[in-house]
């Protein structure tokens, strides 16, 4: 049964995330890729519409107002289906689709490998966003804490309620949970193919290079497989950057609206994106606002549109929550007093550790990584500089180069001044305000909070240079190769590893100095923060099978009876958060967190088809091209002035 219903949710997620939207955006004279990326942009965000007004106003009708709203989006597609099949046929958008559609195969492979997820000190954000989504889709108490104790305006809904939409149709199982994540995760691939001249001026555009390169990425893998929210984001803040781009361009105030729409959206993703709404405020009202025709109508349209679509969230946190537990819970954008010592000093040390990595000014900050297994103690130190880090987020070889491209892109004298300023602007503001964003003092870095869009556009880069010479063509899939073996291929593998006959790398229940205690260090243990991400798992099964293991352990002796009492507090608290976080969701699945990797137990087939699917993707990439697909994309000059030539 669950099979069938990951198989139904993918076609389903296809034509609910594309066919709502279009319906409206296919009459626009844009291009190809700007109606597909905005048609998928305004369904998710008509769902999310739909899907809130459900959950506020109509919460005992919400498992058939999801059927429902399925059923609409389906009709819809009908509806649209020979205009669908038109824009297929544009050669652009059926690469990008194409692109779109191997990295999801490629991704969920990778998903069918993860039995545990795991990375240095990441922990529980994963469980968090699932709890959340289970929040919106059995409508919890609005009291219920969220897993860690965060409070629920801590983070924005709308991907957690989306992702309830589908659970509702299927069931409330985390693998299809994974899937859903995943699919949303991987939409910035297709706004990537629409930024590629935006972000080199190329007029031949080749897809396979931001395919093999998105595909290798240990970042966007990881952003992609691990359930959370920050891609879907980047899809919307990359997209409005192009869409404002091209607004600017074309005088066209739909764009420039959708622009600043999307902006919006994306902000009630994750709260990553608030530099970017800030930034593209002020550029607009301080450098475009003047030179726009009808600009006091775009303005009004501009904030009537945003408005409503923030106010949907905003206006009933605050009605439920309160302004403080609204603008103040949240870690990610507001400064907050997470950080004892001067603001200066924590943005500062953020600065540079974000830029230089760890181990090179201080590498004793990473004996908090050091564990007996040598593959995880390897993983975690590759992790470390690749989540995290500003350059080498984009690759080992790829960041180093991405920072080398962009230099002489800026320089390019064929670029008008207004857009060098204009990039110069928006990424100088994006790393400065990103990072000082962060309420915490992180000393590996915060590369991977509100830079995601900026890193990822650094990728779309990345692939425009590809076949300018043959040097760099190698040199972009010698550092893939690397990329993907220390930072996307050994990564899975440790979080597969699981207990055997042979192996114990998590510890179960043992007994020191009289003392009942889990999780402790043995030859095979791969860390505390990946135990406790295992242990997060299946809490409620390992506890139960722990307390009567803990009985049975010298029965009768009194000696024993202290530090059973203290070990059976310890675990009954645990069984508790069932009931405190989860309404009992863990006793309706067996205790346990059941993941897509799971169904394969300790195959390693899924680990050789990756091998092979990666030494067949860098071989095709490696092969010399003669030349690339040739698309011819019209670049307008900007709009500087409001005065036309005569």
């Amino acid at each position: 049964m669950v099979l069938l219903e990951l198989l139904a949710v993918l076609p389903l997620l296809a034509v609910c995330a594309f066919a709502p939207g279009f319906f409206f955006v296919r009459r626009l004279h844009w291009s190809g890729l700007e109606k597909l990326c905005g048609s998928i942009a305004l369904s998710l965000i008509l769902l999310w519409l739909a899907g809130w007004g459900v959950y506020v106003f109509a919460p005992g009708l919400q498992r058939a107002a999801d059927f429902g709203i399925v059923a609409i989006c389906c009709a819809a597609f009908i509806a649209v289906w020979r205009d669908a099949r038109a824009l297929v046929r544009v050669p652009r958008v059926r690469s990008a689709l194409a692109g779109y559609g191997f990295l999801l195969a490629w991704t969920l492979l990778i998903l069918t490998i993860i039995r545990v997820y795991s990375g240095a000190g990441w922990i529980g954000d994963w469980m968090e966003h699932f709890q959340r989504t289970l929040y919106f889709l059995h409508h919890f108490p609005y009291n219920t804490p969220i897993y860690g104790d965060y409070q629920v305006p801590a983070r924005p809904p709308m991907m957690n309620l989306l992702a309830a939409i589908f659970l509702a149709v299927t069931e409330d199982r985390f693998e299809i949970f994974q899937v859903v994540f995943t699919f949303f995760n991987l939409l910035l691939f297709l706004p990537c193919c629409l930024a590629i001249p935006v972000v080199a001026s190329v007029r031949k555009v080749s897809i396979l290079p931001l395919v093999a390169v998105f595909a290798m990425n240990p970042a966007v893998m990881q952003n992609a497989t691990y359930t959370w929210t920050k891609s879907l984001t980047a899809f919307f803040v990359i997209l409005a950057i192009c869409l404002y781009l091209s607004g600017w361009r074309k005088r066209d105030s739909v764009r420039m609206t959708g622009g600043f729409l999307s902006l919006a959206a994306g902000l009630l993703v994750h709260y990553s994106a608030g530099p970017y709404c800030v930034f593209f405020a002020l550029h607009y009202l301080l450098v475009v606002f003047r030179t726009r025709p009808n600009k006091w109508k775009e303005l009004a349209a501009i904030a009537i549109t945003c408005g409503i679509l923030l106010g949907t969230w905003f206006a009933w946190s605050v009605a439920t929550f309160g302004t403080k537990s609204t603008f103040a819970s949240n870690t990610t954008i507001n400064p907050g007093d997470q950080y004892a010592g001067s603001a200066l000093v924590k943005i500062g040390g953020n600065l540079l550790d974000s830029i230089v990595p760890i181990f090179v000014w201080d590498p004793a900050q990473l004996n908090h990584y050091r564990v007996p297994n040598t593959a995880a103690t390897l993983r975690d130190d590759a992790f470390l500089v690749y989540q995290t880090n500003v350059i080498f987020i984009m690759g080992l070889v790829g960041g180093p180069l991405v920072i080398w491209f962009l230099v002489r892109v800026l320089r390019d004298s064929k670029r008008r001044r207004v857009e060098r300023t204009f990039w110069l602007w928006l990424i100088g503001f994006s790393i400065v305000v990103g990072i000082a964003a962060s309420g915490e003092r992180v000393y590996f870095g915060v590369g991977h909070l509100t830079l995601l869009s900026m890193e990822m556009l650094g990728l779309t880069l990345l692939s425009t240079q590809f076949h300018k010479r043959r040097v760099i063509e190698l040199a972009i899939v010698a550092g893939c190769a690397l990329d993907f073996g220390l930072g996307v291929y050994l990564h899975a593998r440790v979080q597969h590893l699981a207990n055997t006959e042979t192996h114990t790398y998590y510890t179960g229940l043992g007994v020191r100095n009289g003392r009942f205690g889990v999780g402790m260090f043995g030859p095979d243990s791969v860390g505390s923060v990946t135990w406790r991400n295992w242990f997060s798992k299946k809490q409620s099964l390992l506890a139960h099978e722990w307390m009567a293991a803990a009985e049975q352990y010298h029965r009768g002796d009194p000696r024993m009876d202290t530090a059973r009492a203290i070990f059976n507090g310890g675990m009954n608290e645990k069984l508790a958060e069932d009931d405190k976080f989860w309404h009992g969701w863990f006793a309706r699945h067996g205790g346990e967190i059941t993941y897509l990797g799971d169904w394969f137990g300790d195959s390693d087939i899924p680990s050789v088809l990756l091998a092979i699917a990666a030494i067949g993707l860098l071989w095709k990439l490696a092969m010399p091209v003669k030349a690339p697909v040739v698309v011819r994309v019209p670049l307008k000059p900007m709009a500087v002035s409001s005065r036309r030539k005569r």
